[in-house]
Formats: structure tokens, C-alpha cells, sequence
């Protein structure tokens, strides 16, 4: 029986611990699954994962490369959340394994990879429409392939691929070795974006509450939404001017990075706080984490308040 590791964490658990009560691989933290309509208390091994989700099917590599190799990154998680914990200094190697770690959360997710699926089965299914479109199209490319050698003689005729494509009784999927390529790419792409950014680093005061994280920590956004023309409003990039970066630390410190403004390292007010709260509440793809069961964030009037109470419509045993 295979001992292979198959539940596999797109959000690493060493990140997700940060934002526990107790910060052990046994403290739990509090749940609000916003899609599910529940909260429940749990620990980080249990969220954030998919089955195989790094798993790779390539003759001569080893299946679990990809998910070996996204555990000796993870091992530089915690030290370096520690030291910049201790010494609230933003820089060298610690900003790069956190800037890292910024990049890998914003370009590898479930919901990433099923649009990307999406879009490679929308453009998959008008080729062949296309090739299907007219018998001598299809006998073309079907001789092509064969005088290549990536098909053989005797294969489904016209009229059975057309009846099998007309049905739409089929699935189309992209590899996992398809989504791995193109999530390095994207991050090899956004990494030197983050870093041209300018970061201030804020801790929050304890009795003004804690930072939450959730199932999709990076939150990109405007800063001045209303100046941007409607059409672009909902898709900003890492390289566009005027944006902002949002990522939650530990339940302790937040990072904001942006192009034009400061870095440095300042106690959080509680408007910022609750404001950042907001924010990283309303950019989870399902779920919310925090380790209690309340955290600050603000109301449509701008007031500060429970978290928790403005899930209450969307959640239904709180």
C-alpha cells in the first residue's frame, strides 16, 4: 500500500498556524465557511487542502517532486514569521521568503485552476467545432495526424466524433502538469512585482483584537476604485500603479505593500485593523479563519465591529 502523501495544502499549514490561538500543530482556530453557511473550530491540517493537487504523472519523475519541493520551501515559513515577529525588519532574506510565499498563494488556487480549466475547455470545444464544422476538414486533420504518427488507422469515424461532440456527454480537463507550468510562470512573473513594491509592516495592538487570514490570503484591489473605468474595476494586476497588496502575517501583523507610498513598521490603528479585516474577509473564496471567535472589522457606516455579526446573514449557526 502506498505510504505517498495525497492530501495536499494549497495554503501551507505553517502559514495557516499563525493565525491558531495557540500556534502548535494541535491549536485550532475558528472557521466561518461562508459558502457552507457553518462555523466550527478546527485545526489547519483539516482546510486548505485538495487530493493530489501537486502531484505530477511524468515518466522518470517522481510523482510527489512538486510537493516535496513545496515542503522544504514551507520549512523556511516559520523562521522566517519568527525573526520578522522578533525584529518587525521587513528585509532580506526574510522579505524574500515571505514575498515568495505572496506570489506562490496568489497564483496557485483551486478556483484559479478550474477557470483556467474553463477556459482551456471553452477553446478546446470551439476548435472542434470548427474541425467538426465540415467532413473534409476533419478527414484533414485526421490524415495530418496520422501521417505524424499520433494516430492510427482504423480510429471513430466523422459522424461518430460529431455525434460524441454534439452529445456533450464528456468532460475537458487540463493536467496537473499543465496548471504547475503555468502557475511558475505567473510567479516567476508577479515575484519581481512585489518586490518593486514599497511595504509597511503593522502589528496590531492586542486590545484592539487580531488580523484573520483566509482560503485565499492576497488581496489585490484599487486604491482609488472610483477613478478606474468601470470595465477594469474588477481586474487590477500586479504591475498597475495605484494598487494595493493585503496580506495577513500572523494574527499579530499585516503587510500592505503599494508603489508609491512608504515602508517601514507601525502599530496598527484599530481603524486599520478592522478596515484590513474587511478587506481580507471579502476577497476568501469560501472560508474565513481567526483565532477567536470574534474579530474587529467595520460595517457599512464605517463603524468598528464584531466580524463575526456582519456573517451572521450569511451564516446561519453562529
Amino acid at each position: 500500500m502506498s505510504t505517498d502523501a495525497r492530501n495536499h495544502h494549497y495554503i501551507p499549514q505553517t502559514y495557516l498556524r499563525a493565525f491558531t490561538d495557540g500556534g502548535s500543530k494541535k491549536s485550532k482556530f475558528t472557521v466561518y465557511d461562508v459558502a457552507a453557511g457553518s462555523r466550527f473550530e478546527t485545526v489547519p491540517r483539516n482546510v486548505c487542502a485538495v487530493r493530489d493537487f501537486n502531484r505530477v504523472s511524468v515518466p522518470g519523475i517522481d510523482p510527489n517532486a512538486i510537493e516535496t519541493g513545496m515542503g522544504r520551501f514551507e520549512s523556511l515559513i516559520a523562521p522566517a514569521i519568527l525573526e520578522l515577529d522578533s525584529t518587525n525588519q521587513f528585509e532580506g532574506e526574510v522579505r524574500n521568503t515571505i514575498l515568495n510565499l505572496i506570489a506562490l498563494l496568489a497564483v496557485r488556487h483551486p478556483e484559479r485552476r478550474e477557470s483556467m480549466r474553463k477556459f482551456h475547455a471553452q477553446l478546446a470545444k470551439i476548435t472542434m467545432g470548427m474541425i467538426l464544422s465540415r467532413p473534409e476538414a476533419y478527414e484533414r486533420i485526421t490524415a495530418e495526424m496520422k501521417s505524424a504518427g499520433t494516430m492510427k488507422d482504423g480510429g471513430p469515424t466523422f459522424d461518430d466524433v460529431k455525434a460524441f461532440f454534439d452529445s456533450g456527454k464528456y468532460d475537458i480537463e487540463v493536467t496537473n502538469e499543465s496548471h504547475l507550468q503555468s502557475e511558475e510562470a505567473m510567479h516567476e512573473t508577479a515575484l519581481p512585482l512585489l518586490s518593486q513594491r514599497n511595504w509597511m509592516l503593522y502589528r496590531v495592538d492586542p486590545s484592539d483584537g487580531h488580523f484573520i487570514t483566509s482560503d485565499n490570503p492576497v488581496s489585490l484591489t484599487w486604491r482609488n476604485p472610483s477613478e478606474i473605468p468601470p470595465f477594469y474595476r474588477q481586474s487590477p494586476g500586479f504591475a498597475m500603479r495605484d494598487t494595493e497588496v493585503v496580506f495577513p502575517v500572523t494574527k499579530s501583523l499585516v503587510l500592505i505593500g503599494t508603489f508609491d507610498g512608504q515602508s517601514g513598521y507601525e502599530i496598527a490603528r484599530p481603524l486599520l485593523v478592522a478596515a484590513a479585516n474587511g478587506r481580507i474577509a471579502a476577497y476568501c473564496s469560501r472560508q474565513i479563519y481567526s483565532p477567536k471567535r470574534w474579530f474587529p472589522a467595520l460595517d457599512a457606516q464605517h463603524q468598528i465591529v464584531n466580524g463575526a455579526d456582519l456573517l451572521k446573514s450569511r451564516i446561519a449557526n453562529l
